[in-house]
Parts: C-alpha cells; sequence; structure tokens
C-alpha cells in the first residue's frame, strides 16, 4: 500500500535540486535525534540538513501549528518529504490522529499541490474507516464536496500538472466510493475539459458497475463532452 512507507522525491530517487546533495549521509546520526533537536534542524539548519532531518522525524510529537508552518514555507523538495512523513496508516495510532493528518494533508495539497499531500490525505481517510473511526463517512463526504472545489481552482488556474495528479491518484483509485464517484460526475458536469476526456475515452469507468458507468457518461454528455450513445460505444469497446 503506498501510505505504508514515505511517497517522497528523495525516496523516489528522483532528482533533487544542488543544494541536497549528500542529504542522505546524515539519516543515521539523526535518526539517534529528539524530536525538539530534529525541529531544530528543519527550523534552522542548511538545506540538506532539513531534508534528512524530515525524512526521519515523528510528525506525531510536532505541534499541528509548526506543521502548518512548515507546510506554508518549506521550499518544495521539503514539503514533498514533509508530506511523506504524515504517519498515514500508523497500526496503534488513534482516531483523532487520525483526523489530524486529513486535516494537514488537506491544507498542505491546498497550499502546495504536491500529490504526496493527495496519497496522504486519502490514506488518513482510509485509516479511519479501517479503525471503524466515528465520522469516516463524513470524512469521505467532506473530501468529495472539498474536491469539487479544488478541481474548479485548478481548472480555472490551467494546472495541468495538478488536474492530472487528481486523476491518477483519485479517480483511477477512488471512484468506487460513493461521494468521490458523486463529486466525480458533479465535476464533469461542469468541466468541460474532463467531460471531453472521460466520454472520449472512458477508462477510468472501466470497472465500474453498469449503472455509474452511464450515469458518469450522462455527467459528461452534459457537461460538453460527447453524446451517451457515442461514448457508451467507446466503453463497450475497450
Amino acid at each position: 500500500m503506498i501510505a505504508a512507507r514515505r511517497c517522497t522525491l528523495s525516496t523516489l530517487g528522483r532528482r533533487l535540486p544542488r543544494e541536497y546533495e549528500g542529504w542522505n549521509i546524515h539519516e543515521t546520526a539523526f535518526r539517534r535525534l529528539s524530536t525538539p533537536e530534529l525541529v531544530m534542524e528543519i527550523q534552522d539548519g542548511p538545506s540538506e540538513r532539513r531534508l534528512a532531518a524530515l525524512s526521519v522525524i515523528d510528525l506525531a510529537e510536532v505541534a499541528v501549528e509548526t506543521i502548518e508552518d512548515w507546510v506554508r514555507h518549506l521550499p518544495d523538495a521539503e514539503a514533498n518529504e514533509l508530506a511523506g512523513a504524515i504517519p498515514a496508516q500508523r497500526p496503534h495510532a488513534s482516531c483523532d490522529e487520525d483526523r489530524r493528518w486529513v486535516e494537514v494533508a488537506r491544507l498542505g495539497y491546498e497550499a502546495r499541490r504536491l500529490p504526496t499531500f493527495l496519497v496522504m490525505l486519502f490514506s488518513s481517510i482510509e485509516a479511519m474507516e479501517g479503525r471503524g473511526c466515528e465520522g469516516s463517512e463524513a470524512a469521505w463526504a467532506s473530501v468529495g464536496t472539498w474536491l469539487e472545489t479544488v478541481y474548479a481552482v485548478l481548472a480555472d488556474d490551467r494546472d495541468e500538472a495538478s488536474l492530472e495528479d487528481i486523476s491518477l491518484f483519485v479517480f483511477e483509485n477512488y471512484l468506487d466510493r460513493g461521494p468521490i464517484f458523486d463529486a466525480f460526475c458533479r465535476v464533469l458536469q461542469s468541466e468541460s475539459g474532463l467531460a471531453n476526456e472521460v466520454s472520449s475515452n472512458p477508462v477510468l469507468l472501466a470497472e465500474l458497475p453498469r449503472r455509474a458507468q452511464r450515469r458518469a457518461l450522462q455527467a459528461a454528455e452534459e457537461g460538453g463532452g460527447l453524446p451517451v450513445v457515442e461514448s457508451w460505444a467507446i466503453l463497450e469497446g475497450l
């Protein structure tokens, strides 16, 4: 499961800016530091030490106000590492902790549009659900409504990379969740770009029940996509 490990630029081997060269040589030593010492490194250390500290810190021991400040102000590479440090689906965490990470991840995605925050947001809601936490159904409904708003903002900004992230991390994985599917259909009705994309290549719908497929294609038609009879024929041919 993607949330069971830290999913970041550094751990995925993607290229980091030059100022972070050598960050990983500090990891072993930093694992012996206390949380307050790691916080000091993140607040005041040079780039490569900040990244190393973020790669090992236990965010459950850090004040939420401090994390929110980091979300807003750390450089992108470090904010991405911070997102990956969200302890989603920790086995012995409480429901209150899971709710905390939902809010941190949502704030992080709104502020930075980094896909790692998006992954951790949904992983944290799944953790609530898996623990049987009160409010998990409300969390799915809330994030569905949030998703509509976020998608509209990204579309207005013509942020194609972030729109693709939502398709890859949300629409490809969570359309079996009622609130997410409902949000998806409403987005199809309001965003012609997605409506055209889905109706002309409805691969996102391939695993859904036929009733849901038809509902999505009808929403896409209403949003400016192909007529249902055409998009249905394409879907049947997949």
